[in-house]
């Protein structure tokens, strides 16, 4: 394999990052495409600029021939009051459903409005998951990851490990936690790392699927009168 850099991202990289990021969860995107108002191919480009430049966030590149070939985005979350609230930024429509419901949204992030209810029933689990989180931290300071993608030409090649580590070894060298969720597909990846399981959280996606399905078939039924 080439040489692998991996060095702080900039602004200029926005569009590398974008391509990864679609590149590398086309089901996802296949989903919150039929969910979502606006397709994730349009909204990505933006969220990525305005995670790029939100502070909050910390964005690795891992860089090989000049390409960009993955990424890692990660935040630093400061020591908190056991009553305090974690605010989530926003910027993440795929693994951590930082978007909970239209009314707390941005204009163009959020269900289809005939879809609300399902949405709102979609991120039930997230309650249960905010809270296993909270208490393996107990409010102190931990290092967060919100999104780890290698574009697929290039997966399984030690690229997501070495981004990993990278990030994992600031928080070590501090003596704090490394929070992250997981997909199946990557839960392997997490325990080599030295990850060690909160809890399971099953999304059945078929079911998920067939409930858009159903719900968009009764919103273009069309209807008949007679006077």
């Amino acid at each position: 394999m080439s040489s692998l850099t991996i060095r702080p991202a900039t602004i200029a990289d926005k569009d590398a990052i974008f391509s990864v990021h679609y590149e590398a969860l086309p089901l996802y995107h296949e989903f919150y495409g039929a969910l979502f108002r606006v397709h994730p191919r349009e909204l990505l480009p933006m969220l990525t600029e305005r995670a790029l430049k939100n502070p909050t966030f910390v964005f690795l590149v891992a860089e090989m021939e000049g390409s960009v070939v993955g990424f890692i985005r990660y935040s630093i979350v400061e020591e908190q009051s056991p009553d305090a609230t974690h605010e989530k930024s926003e910027g993440d429509i795929t693994a951590n459903k930082e978007v909970k419901s239209k009314k707390s949204s941005p204009p163009l992030i959020g269900p289809k409005e005939h879809l609300e209810e399902i949405w709102d029933r979609f991120n039930k689990r997230d309650v249960e998951m905010d809270a296993s989180k909270e208490e393996a931290v107990k409010g102190q300071r931990h290092f967060y990851i919100w999104h780890l993608m290698v574009h697929p030409d290039y997966q399984r090649k030690g690229i997501g490990a070495k981004l990993i580590n990278t990030v994992t070894e600031k928080a070590d060298d501090e003596g704090v936690p490394t929070l992250i969720v997981s997909s199946e597909s990557s839960h392997g990846l997490y325990l080599k790392t030295g990850f060690e399981d909160l809890g399971v959280w099953t999304v059945d996606n078929g079911y998920w699927a067939q409930e858009i399905v159903n719900r968009n078939i009764e919103s273009a039924k069309s209807h008949c009168f007679k006077r």
